[in-house]
């Protein structure tokens, strides 16, 4: 994979699809092989260092969002945690802005917001972090088509302003040929 390449995964449900994309992470202990990240071995590097340039958004959006805290209060502890000295408010509001979200609707809870709303807020949550390499697994197919497309679309516009390396994985091969540049097709083993 190459610097802001946007590759595909494709095949049918239990092909190890998902299994891959936490591999590539360094979220599940794998047996063999090697996952290079900017010249680094990542299976024997400091994760909690490289954990920062890399964004996991999954196919349950609400799994990111605690259900009894606001959704500003995991925002605001996800920059903590990963030490940003800048202003939390200005922060999340600049990227609520980026994904057409209004930031005032962060002091709610999540059962209190759409399908489409947590979606983009789990999008800010990664994306406010300003990785260089993104996972999106599944991310928008509790969503309608509308949803899907502007998820979509803000994704491919943080490419074009930021640069951005993505793994997207999908059962449609029609979305994977619309937003990547490779798709690979994993099949189900024997």
């Amino acid at each position: 994979m190459h610097e802001n390449e946007f590759l595909g995964l494709a095949g049918p449900s239990g092909s190890g699809k998902t299994s891959l994309g936490k591999a590539l992470l360094n979220l599940i202990p794998t047996w063999e092989g090697e996952v290079y990240w900017l010249g680094r071995n990542i299976r024997h590097a400091s994760v909690r260092r490289l954990r920062s340039q890399f964004g996991w958004i999954s196919q349950e959006p609400t799994l990111a969002f605690n259900p009894r805290r606001r959704i500003l209060e995991t925002l605001r502890e996800t920059l903590t945690v990963a030490r940003s000295g800048k202003c939390y408010r200005h922060q999340i509001s600049c990227v609520c802005g980026m994904v057409n979200l209004e930031p005032e609707l962060a002091d709610r809870y999540p059962f209190e917001l759409s399908a489409g709303q947590i979606q983009r807020f789990a999008l800010v949550r990664v994306l406010m972090l300003e990785p260089k390499f993104l996972l999106l697994d599944e991310p928008t197919s509790s969503l309608d088509l509308m949803n899907q497309a502007q998820i979509f679309d803000r994704v491919l516009e943080w490419r074009r302003r930021y640069g951005l390396t993505a793994v997207i994985i999908a059962h449609s091969r029609r979305l994977l040929a619309r937003l990547c540049d490779r798709i690979l097709n994993l099949e189900n083993p024997a």
